[in-house]
């Protein structure tokens, strides 16, 4: 059996050519997602999460003047934010994978089907004893001069509170400055889930140019990073 030695220097260069390439390999293999910190990701990892698209099959949602749909948008934030939340190690469930509601498809009663279609919405997050829902929407008003991404939660919840605070935040910061604050809203979704909630406005459909932006996929990633940014700052406070 041969026996090698290798000198200080060599061992040196070893050791630094072995940290090299595990800092390449995961840097740029394809589940790296940078993030602030190991410490902060740990408190996001291992939850679980409930994104919900809003909306879905007949009900469009908001729709621009160009015809960007509310439902959509709200689909593609959902899925880009589930990529993320998942190479971060998080169990998540989205609520519709496609263009469809929640309700039976033998209702055809309008205001029934929302019932039913809100109703399972929330008892999927039940059911799965979620650490969070997380509920996207895209916001319509009749002046076009309206813009910015804003976030809710039900009035008396501290933890919703506290999420939606912490998400409008990071919104605001990747997003470009807006003068909105979370705010209690009494939606359904947010009122009947018993894990802290909140509802994630993404921008105004009836303003042109925040309509534009929310139909490029480039933005709806963006917009899905800040939420997710949101995550990882309420889990590390």
């Amino acid at each position: 059996m041969r026996v090698w030695f290798f000198s200080a220097r060599q061992v040196l260069w070893w050791i630094c050519a072995c940290l090299t390439l595990g800092i390449f390999l995961g840097t740029n293999g394809a589940d790296f997602i940078p993030v602030s910190g190991g410490t902060i990701q740990r408190g996001l990892s291992g939850r679980t999460i409930v994104i919900d698209p809003g909306h879905g099959g007949i009900d469009p949602g908001a729709v621009s003047a160009g015809g960007v749909m509310e439902k959509d948008v709200t689909l593609q934030i959902a899925k880009e934010l589930e990529y993320l939340l998942k190479r971060a190690a998080v169990y998540t469930i989205l609520v519709r994978h496609g263009d469809y509601d929640l309700a039976d498809s033998s209702e055809t009663h309008l205001l029934n089907r929302k019932r039913q279609d809100l109703k399972r919405r929330v008892l999927i997050a039940e059911e799965a004893d979620a650490d969070l829902y997380i509920s996207i929407h895209a916001n319509y008003f009749p002046s076009s001069i309206w813009s910015g991404a804003q976030t809710f939660y039900y009035e008396g919840s501290v933890s919703g509170q506290h999420l939606a605070r912490t998400l409008q935040t990071e919104l605001v910061r990747h997003l470009g400055p807006n003068n909105r604050l979370a705010r209690p809203g009494d939606f359904r979704v947010l009122r009947d889930t018993t894990m802290p909630a909140a509802m994630v406005e993404v921008g105004f459909l009836s303003n042109p140019r925040e309509a534009e932006l929310l139909s490029q996929a480039s933005y709806q990633k963006q917009v899905a990073a800040a939420i997710f940014a949101g995550l990882l700052r309420y889990y590390s406070q």
